[in-house]
């Protein structure tokens, strides 16, 4: 990104939402290996359920929780109906959520012993990014975590250093069909950089959709305002489209995401529904609204102070 290029509006990846049939194995999982704690249990509000456009989400239950470095960014749990038919990396919208981790190898030889699906060993990204070294699981409720570590940390890495062994989210993953719609629409609405995309093997997708493990991917990223905050594009084929999900309920897996702004009524949006304000932990009284993007996927922004952040 240049000197001259704009500030995205939008701030930084405040929650990162899952929506299992059963929360408690998301909580001992997250808990038992990730070291992340439970800070907050509750009912999903009417007001915000409506927010979401997902009504039959009022009054199920939810677990917040956080880094063990009790930093204030959060995975939440929502609980739903189960969806035998979902499979994840085999649909549009958010995929996964990517963690920063101290040491991915320590890790990963943790994870050898838990529960979770260790669908990608930890290796060095190609090329100019052979410093970046990551791994990818799925979690209890076919949620994806991607687990990556700069095992430099030179100064200025783009990546964040980690606040405890296992850190907070710094990138969520957004499929759409190919990468040019979805990335055109977050940098018109929130001034974010389209940074030079490229094609790139992505072997735990690939396996996911049953294609060779050098099938090719179109891919980019784009920056938040506050460094090590950014969003991954990946481009399905054609061929795949919207998730399996109750109606009126989440969808399953890594299912919604939240985004710090200092204004909704900056926003050029078609939001689902009028601003809500919510007290639980997460928004501490914020204004929060929900708009459905390009790919179907479910994104939530909430007004946040960003010179506290």
């Amino acid at each position: 990104m240049t000197d001259t290029a704009p500030t995205p509006i939008v701030s930084r990846i405040k929650i990162s939402t899952i929506a299992a049939a059963d929360l408690a194995p998301v909580e001992n999982w997250y808990g038992d290996w990730l070291g992340y704690k439970v800070c907050e249990r509750g009912k999903i509000s009417s007001a915000l359920a409506n927010s979401w456009g997902t009504s039959n989400m009022a009054e199920r239950p939810y677990i917040l929780m956080q880094p063990e470095s009790g930093e204030d960014v959060f995975i939440r749990a929502v609980n739903i109906d189960p969806i035998t038919s979902y499979k994840p990396m085999t649909s549009l919208g958010w995929n996964a959520f990517e963690l920063i981790i101290d040491d991915v190898y320590a890790l990963n030889k943790v994870m050898e012993k838990s529960p979770f699906e260790i669908i990608g060993p930890p290796k060095p990204l190609e090329g100019d990014l052979n410093f970046i070294h990551a791994m990818q699981v799925i979690g209890p409720a076919n949620d994806v975590l991607y687990l990556t570590c700069d095992t430099t940390r030179e100064p200025g890495s783009l990546l964040p250093v980690p606040s405890s062994s296992v850190g907070r989210t710094f990138i969520v993953i957004l499929a759409g069909t190919g990468v040019d719609v979805t990335q055109a629409y977050y940098s018109n609405k929130f001034g974010m950089v389209r940074e030079d995309d490229f094609d790139t093997p992505i072997g735990v997708i690939a396996r996911a959709q049953g294609l060779p493990e050098d099938h090719i991917y179109p891919m980019g990223f784009m920056s938040l305002a506050k460094p090590g905050n950014f969003i991954e594009f990946d481009g399905y084929d054609s061929s795949f489209g919207a998730r399996p999900q109750t109606k009126g309920q989440l969808p399953p897996g890594n299912a919604l995401v939240s985004f710090s702004i200092s204004n909704l009524d900056d926003l050029n949006l078609d939001f689902i529904s009028s601003p809500a304000t919510e007290e639980t932990m997460a928004y501490s009284g914020s204004r929060t609204a929900t708009f459905i993007g390009p790919a179907g996927e479910l994104t939530e922004v909430i007004e946040e102070n960003i010179g506290d952040t």
